[in-house]
Parts: C-alpha cells; structure tokens; sequence
C-alpha cells in the first residue's frame, strides 16, 4: 500500500486511478510513485497524463522524489484513451499453484497475463488455454444442443444430454458469482477411465484418460491442480491489476458434492458475460 500523502486519505478509488496510470505507462512508475503523481494533480488522472507528459522533469523528481528522472516517451491518443475509459485490453484467465493446490481466475491485462497466489504469493503466468479445465461448455456437433459439464481441453469427452453423442469442450467457463445458472439432474459422466461414473467409449479412445469432476479428481489424483502455471519471470514492470473484481470469484474452490450438471436447451440462455 502507498504512503498515505500529505492533505488526505487515499481511497481505494484513489488506488485504481493510480494503478491505470501505471498501466498506461507500462510500470515506468511504482504504485507509491503513481498514486504520489495522482494525488499531486488533484486527483485528476488526465492532469496526472499531462503533467508526465509535459512537464519539467526536475518538477516530476520532486513529486515522485526520484533521484534520477527517465524521459517518458509520448503515447498514442487510442492508449490514453483506453486508460481514462477503462477500456484497457484484458481476459480472464485461470491460474494454478502446483504446491498450494490452488486454483482460480483474474481478469488480467492481456499484455501482462500474470496474477499471485494469495498463500505463497508467488506470481504466476496464465494457463495456456489449451490446458485448461473446470466447469466447460459443450457443444453438440450433432444435434447442436449446448450443455455444461466439468472437463479439460482436449482431455475430456461428456455425451450429450440430448442424443448421447460424445463431445468435446468448446471452452472453459470462468465461476462467476452473479450469473444465475440453471440446475437439472443431469449426473457428469465422461470417458475418462477414472470418472466416478464413466461412460464407456465407442472406440476405446485411450487419449480421453482424466476426468476433472471435483470428486474424481480428489479420489484418483488427491489433488486439485491438473496443469499448474508456471512461475512468472518477472522484469519488473508488473502492475497491479486495476480491473473490477466483482463478477469473479476471486478464488476457485471446487466442491466435492454431488453437483448436478447444467443443461442449456439452446432456448434464451446467454453467454455473452463468459469473455
């Protein structure tokens, strides 16, 4: 946490707006330095922009009170305007801690796709899409019909609810905490040869050999991390996220109750808050 400056608290507010202009400068600034540069304008992130910009840099030392001021190149007017919009590019991404046993999802800025374990604090680069696993979309490429189910790119094959043809993952859905979700007694089943209960595969495909349902996870493997991400190389210009929080849960934790499986008809459901 930055120092608390002279004539003020410092919000949390106050932190976000001080953490966009780090983003905008790519970490040029520490936090401390940042939220110095944005409470010295007033609290105004645009004047902060300008005063970095344009002025003196014996002026900009005193602020931040740096020893040695590095001239900041101007940025293009798309990128200052992403960061007073809050229109910074981002995802959301899983991570894994092998040696927690930890699993969750940040929205994070897709030109720093990195977040901390909140046990060990380590930093952590974002699970290759192709790798990861939880709660995914199905989509049927007979019948069309869509449902959900627990599985892992490439590693998982469910039958569908509608005709019990076998599909793969589409996609990995981030748990968000506001969505209402859609219950029906639809039990998981996959053809993972450790699937508390298995579905038996047509053609004996030995490729689809882990089931990643909570319950089969924990009984086969003991653990909850299938494809841990790897330790996060840092340069030292990692900003802090400013993205909203909210809709996420911050951390994962997977139940071992018998969940039910959603099913979505194809009726008026929609995914559109799964970016």
């Amino acid at each position: 946490m930055a120092e608390e400056p002279e004539g003020g608290r410092i919000s949390k507010e106050d932190i976000r707006e001080a953490r966009r202009l780090q983003e905008l400068f790519h970490g040029r600034f520490s936090q401390e330095e940042a939220v110095r540069l944005y409470t010295f304008c007033n609290k105004n992130l645009q004047d902060a922009i300008n005063f970095v910009f344009h002025g003196e840099p014996g002026d900009i030392r005193n602020v931040i009170g740096e020893g040695e001021w590095r001239i900041v190149a101007a940025r293009n007017n798309r990128d200052i305007n992403q960061v007073l919009k809050n229109e910074i590019p981002d995802q959301v991404r899983q991570f894994g801690c092998e040696s927690c046993d930890k699993v969750w999802w940040r929205r994070v800025p897709i030109r720093k796709l990195v977040s901390r374990c909140r046990s060990c604090k380590q930093k952590f680069d974002a699970i290759p899409r192709e790798d990861e696993w939880g709660l995914a979309k199905y989509v049927c490429d007979k019948c069309t019909n869509e449902f959900t189910g627990y599985g892992a790119m490439g590693r998982t094959m469910s039958p569908c609810y509608s005709c019990n043809n076998l599909c793969t993952p589409a996609e990995i859905l981030p748990p968000y905490t506001k969505r209402p979700r859609r219950k029906s007694w639809n039990v998981h089943s996959c053809t993972a040869h450790n699937c508390y209960n298995r579905t038996p595969s047509a053609d004996n495909d030995d490729m689809i050999n882990l089931c990643v349902h909570p319950k089969s996870m924990m009984k086969s493997l003991g653990r909850k991390v299938l494809n841990p991400s790897h330790l996060h190389v840092t340069t030292g210009s990692t900003v802090k996220t400013f993205l909203n929080q909210d809709d996420l849960e911050s951390l994962y934790e997977p139940t071992l109750d018998d969940i039910s499986e959603e099913l979505d008809d194809g009726s008026d459901d929609s995914d559109d808050d799964n970016q």
